[in-house]
């Protein structure tokens, strides 16, 4: 494989795109492996992290510690406002989980000022403008994982860092994780995960295999087959229409799916080939358009 990785780095090359690592798995063995920096070492896996924090709800639902069609509101009855919408009211963890909440705007992303001028991140997502009822239209945000992230630490009565040690990062061969936290010590959850090109092509490989990875059932596979299938319609590009599971991204042939970061952070799940590729980007390009050079021209390659 080591033909295509080439290929693809000379485009890249010539596009002035940069990658710090790529991976490419097939039949549960590594069979493409670059790196440009002299080890592997962890990077900031951007919104792929949201595709973590799903498969944590999952594990949380399989546990019995909640369900899907549970409101926020209460979860965290304190923090709902007095006379609240009948938009926030309704607000389910799955609206949360396919960015259906509602919500009139996003709210603040990582490098936006009010992330570290705001101090409770629940109260800011509670008080925040709900102008649609919940499941009317997809808004891709930042505060529905951090929230359920939030929802899974509150049932579980523990740190989401430390519920997902032993349930999900351990069982990945993913030692002493790096995540970055709000002001008040709470996970970020939607960004700042840290790992190696391994640890996050094991993640995928996991998927991948339907929630198992190597004999250790993580979360089941009734979890993960609803998370990869379509819920709801992204944003529209040259490419086509989006479609969006559960904090993870449908690729164009309809049964691939995808955990995907800025700066080129992708983990992209391929069954009919039985493979996985996964990368690890620096460079701002245009997000859709680099997600799919990787898709045409690493995975589709497979």
């Amino acid at each position: 494989m080591s033909e295509i990785i080439d290929r693809f780095l000379k485009l890249m090359e010539e596009k002035h795109i940069v990658f710090n690592y790529i991976q490419l798995r097939k039949n549960g063995a590594i069979v493409g492996d670059w790196k440009r920096l002299l080890v592997k070492t962890r990077l900031n896996t951007w919104s792929a992290s949201k595709s973590f924090i799903s498969v944590a709800v999952g594990v949380a639902r399989d546990e019995g510690l909640l369900s899907l069609d549970e409101h926020i509101c209460d979860i965290f009855p304190e923090y709902v406002p007095a006379n609240p919408s009948e938009n926030l009211t309704g607000l389910t963890l799955k609206h949360m989980l396919t960015m259906t909440t509602g919500l009139t705007v996003p709210l603040f992303f990582t490098n936006d000022r009010e992330r570290v001028e705001t101090r409770d991140w629940a109260k800011h997502f509670f008080n925040a403008e709900f102008s649609l009822k919940p499941g009317e239209r997809y808004l891709y945000s930042n505060f529905n994982t951090y929230m359920l992230s939030r929802a899974v630490e509150r049932r579980a009565g523990c740190d989401m860092l430390e519920y997902m040690r032993t349930r999900i990062f351990e069982p990945l061969d993913i030692l002493s994780p790096d995540w970055t936290r709000d002001p008040m010590g709470f996970i970020h959850a939607a960004n700042g995960l840290y790992v190696t090109i391994d640890e996050f092509a094991n993640f995928g490989e996991m998927v991948l295999n339907g929630g198992a990875f190597r004999g250790k059932r993580i979360v089941s596979e009734a979890y993960i087959r609803e998370a990869c299938s379509l819920h709801s319609k992204g944003e529209k590009d040259s490419e086509g229409e989006w479609g969006y599971g559960y904090q993870f991204w449908l690729l164009p042939d309809g049964v691939s799916t995808a955990a995907v970061g800025r700066y080129g952070q992708f983990v992209m799940i391929l069954p009919e080939r039985n493979a996985v590729v996964a990368t690890q980007g620096l460079d701002d390009y245009p997000f859709n358009e680099l997600m799919m050079l990787v898709w045409h021209e690493l995975a589709e390659k497979l």
